[in-house]
């Protein structure tokens, strides 16, 4: 039986019970009031992040919300499998995974008379070939020769032709770049724990799009001549395309092959050529975009090392403009009133790469705001600026303590201590603040929905936390307590500076920094040279 994406029962998900399944798309709110699906449950949280993105797709092409009413609805009362399968139906002839005529999101031709690679070039954090020629694998290591299930063969493609990163000479990246950030709204309605995948979905899909019917092609470009990127041919934009393409867009040229048959039919390699699609200026609706000088608005891309609440001003949109999604989740949102749980979450996933080498994989939840209104843009700024201060700030002094070298004017730190030298007190602040910070922005919107700036205590009582957070920290980096060190001059001296920079005068940054006015006056350091 030909394996088809909308057909055929492939794709792994987990129940709220915690029983796991494999189902067809349409049978995502299956059992809805008894045992929800809440997650998709493949083995790579990549391939779940893709396939949550392709289900939004999918329900961008096959129902999208009339209006608003017509969004409530649904959310209000999920559709059945029979509702959902009559939508995909139409749909279905264009997604078959193999065979002599398209294949969903591989190339329109068969590309036959090229190598066979083996399936492992598919997964983004595999090893390239000069990685392996070097033997510096240490991300994935390296296999033998990997044969796929049909369904995960299936999800590494559309996970690569999503996210797809540098691939070398015209191995195109994704209609994001390589590595795109996405922000999808999670909402939890009263009485769960969290999102159901229904409900992730549905809130994320875009209103609805041009018809599709005329040219299929234009949203799937895998049912028409493959769009190329040779010298001379212009990259594919925005104008004139189908919003849709967004999710279905093909960057790489791939054809899988297969082997066995019945249910012993497996992937065992794929045959790719270079100068696919080379998509450029794309707004995805799924995606957060910064502003540059040069280029206009650009996908974000997650940043290298660990995440933490400072990136959230990107993610929101302050610094450019949020995902269409979570602009349009404040309209959806407020025609839910009394259905979802008080605060609301946005889920963010992505890689961050070095060119063609993934670094991490990236997740985290935060909490849903909008970026729209100036008085909490303003004052979240000051808060995450104040965190940003600290977290430097106790860094600076945690190094001057233990590497410190006596000058005229005190301490300075060795020239040849390396700039990224300890960089755990900084990291520590940052993501053991990170809980009161959520909670001094629960009360922080609370506040503003009245009407009124009444927000100086919560911002002052955030610089007490910062202060003490950030002397804890310190404390436990350096061990005043023991001054064991061969000159504890050096750690009074560097602490003493740390408290003046979180200290409660005019010239304290992180006290200017969270737009405070200062309520006592300079003193002088304790143990400060003279």
């Amino acid at each position: 039986m030909p394996f088809n994406l909308i057909t055929t029962p492939w794709l792994e998900i987990r129940r709220a019970s915690g029983l796991r399944q494999v189902l067809r798309p349409a049978e995502i709110t299956s059992d809805w009031d008894s045992d929800p699906v809440i997650a998709l449950d493949f083995p790579r949280p990549d391939w779940n992040a893709a396939l949550t993105e392709f289900l939004i797709g999918l329900l961008a092409l096959a129902m999208a919300p009339k209006d608003g009413d017509d969004w409530v609805e649904k959310f209000r009362t999920p559709p059945s499998t029979d509702e959902l399968s009559s939508a995909f139906a139409p749909l279905a002839q264009w997604f078959e995974l193999e065979g002599d005529g398209p294949a969903a999101f591989q190339d329109f031709v068969s590309l036959g008379n090229l190598e066979i690679k083996p399936l492992s070039g598919l997964l983004i954090d595999a090893p390239g070939e000069n990685t392996l020629k070097n033997n510096a694998d240490l991300f994935v290591k390296r296999t033998g020769e990997p044969v796929l299930s049909l369904a995960n063969a299936a999800a590494a493609l559309i996970t690569l032709q999503t996210y797809a990163p540098s691939g070398g000479a015209g191995h195109r990246t994704s209609l994001r770049g390589g590595g795109p950030l996405t922000t999808l709204v999670a909402p939890v309605r009263r009485g769960q724990v969290v999102a159901t995948l229904w409900d992730m979905v549905w809130a994320n899909t875009p209103d609805a799009n041009a018809d599709l019917s005329s040219d299929p092609s234009r949203a799937l470009p895998w049912l028409g001549p493959t769009l190329t990127s040779e010298a001379g041919r212009l990259p594919v934009t925005q104008e004139g395309q189908h919003p849709a393409l967004a999710f279905f867009a093909c960057p790489r040229r791939i054809r899988l092959v297969f082997a066995g048959d019945g249910p012993d039919r497996v992937a065992t390699g794929y045959r790719t050529q270079n100068y696919g699609a080379d998509y450029l200026h794309w707004r995805h609706p799924l995606s957060p975009y910064r502003r540059d000088k040069a280029s206009g608005l650009l996908p974000i891309h997650p940043n290298a090392g660990a995440s933490d609440y400072g990136d959230w001003l990107a993610w929101w949109g302050f610094d450019g403009e949020p995902a269409d999604c979570t602009i349009l989740w404040k309209t959806r949102r407020s025609q839910l009133r009394g259905l979802l749980a008080p605060v609301q979450q946005i889920q963010a996933f992505g890689y961050d790469m070095d060119n063609m080498k993934a670094r991490q994989w990236l997740e985290a939840r935060l909490p849903w705001i909008s970026s729209n209104e100036a008085e909490l843009a303003s004052a979240v700024r000051q808060l995450i600026s104040g965190s940003d201060l600290t977290a430097r700030a106790v860094r600076k002094y945690a190094k001057m303590a233990l590497y410190g070298q006596r000058n005229d004017s005190g301490y300075r730190l060795p020239e040849k201590l390396p700039l990224d030298a300890l960089p755990e007190p900084g990291e520590r602040l940052w993501s053991e603040t990170e809980p009161e910070f959520v909670a001094c922005l629960d009360q922080l919107i609370a506040r503003l929905q009245d009407g009124a700036d009444r927000t100086a205590d919560l911002r002052q009582n955030w610089l007490t936390t910062l202060r003490r957070k950030a002397l804890q920290i310190f404390d436990e980096t350096v061990d005043l307590d023991g001054l064991t060190d061969a000159e504890p001059r050096r750690l009074l001296w560097s602490r003493d500076k740390l408290q003046f920079e979180l200290a409660d005068h005019h010239k304290a940054p992180v006290l200017k920094a969270l737009g405070l006015e200062a309520s006592a006056k300079l003193r002088p350091l304790a143990g400060a040279e003279t």
